[in-house]
């Protein structure tokens, strides 16, 4: 009943888009957001000598905080809300922007910035917000601490996006179910010299160390127990987010979760060449998973 009610709020919005008023598509989040190594394959791998000087320059920019580094990086026309956009668009929805405003190695902490750096927006809005995979790797100690910071950075990003959006929807999805890519993944062959043979869990141990904690615990088989009710704890605050921050706007902005996920069930074609973040094809699966999420909704019309 109460998702009912929300969606007759949000209907009027809706409805005018559906016959054709122009929207902006806006994107916040972190590499996943972002389309971080998209157009590169685990399945078809670059070859080895072109791996030492990718390595190389993915390590400076990541010591350093380089974002020019890691933005040469980011490919946001192979990334989900690009392919959603195609999806959008091909129904008819007329998008007079795509923003992806998107950075590599974000908490959630980060999106407030994001948000501002948007600035003020005069057009209807739909805004996707993906955000707290790497809140789940760094943020340590009980999980109703990391609950409460990552309701505590999400309010504070919406409220700033609400100042700056007028009869617009935000769609808050969740994060996906990390700990399901290490027993697709593990043992696969990542890339080969002359000699030797390198597997994802060097990938993830050596040269993409993303967060070697999850492999460890995942090879102690305490991953999952450890990760999934973290992770499900973070998904279900994002619905007492949306009813919060609903209360609030003072733009006639809507807030909406979004039950949506990753490109499941996870493939090896769907990984880019670090065996972790998601290539082309995982991301174009993920666009269309939000996209039927919002056919479910009723927020487009069947």
């Amino acid at each position: 009943m109460i998702k009912g009610i929300k969606l007759l709020l949000i209907w009027g919005l809706f409805l005018r888009s559906s016959f054709g008023e122009p929207l902006k598509l806006e994107a916040f989040g972190d590499s996943l957001t972002a389309g971080f190594l998209a157009d590169t394959s685990l399945i078809h791998p670059k070859p080895f000598s072109d791996l030492g000087p990718l390595l190389q320059e993915l390590a400076f920019g990541f010591i350093q905080k380089d974002r020019e580094v890691l933005k040469k990086y980011e490919a946001n026309h192979k990334a989900w809300p690009h392919f959603l956009s195609e999806l959008l668009r091909a129904r008819g929805i007329e998008l007079t922007e795509v923003a992806n405003l998107a950075i590599s190695g974000s908490r959630s902490s980060a999106v407030d910035e994001q948000v501002k750096r948007r600035g003020k927006i005069l057009e209807p809005s739909w805004s996707f917000f993906f955000i707290g995979h790497n809140d789940l790797c760094h943020v340590k100690g009980e999980e109703e601490k990391l609950v409460g910071q990552y309701q505590i950075n999400l309010e504070k990003a919406l409220r700033e996006w609400d100042k700056n959006h007028t009869q617009s929807v935000a769609f808050l999805i969740p994060t996906g179910p990390i700990h399901q890519l290490y027993p697709v993944l593990e043992d696969t062959p990542w890339i080969s010299s002359s000699s030797k043979v390198f597997y994802c869990q060097d990938a993830w141990m050596k040269y993409f160390p993303y967060c070697p904690s999850f492999y460890i615990r995942y090879k102690r088989g305490e991953l999952e127990n450890y990760l999934k009710p973290r992770g499900e704890a973070m998904n279900r605050s994002l619905e007492k987010i949306a009813d919060s921050v609903n209360k609030e706007s003072l733009n006639a902005n809507r807030y909406v979760f979004l039950e949506s996920g990753w490109p499941l069930p996870l493939q090896r074609e769907y990984f880019a060449l670090d065996c972790y973040h998601i290539a082309e094809a995982g991301q174009q699966k993920f666009a269309q998973n939000v996209y039927n999420a919002l056919l479910s909704a009723g927020i487009l019309f069947p």
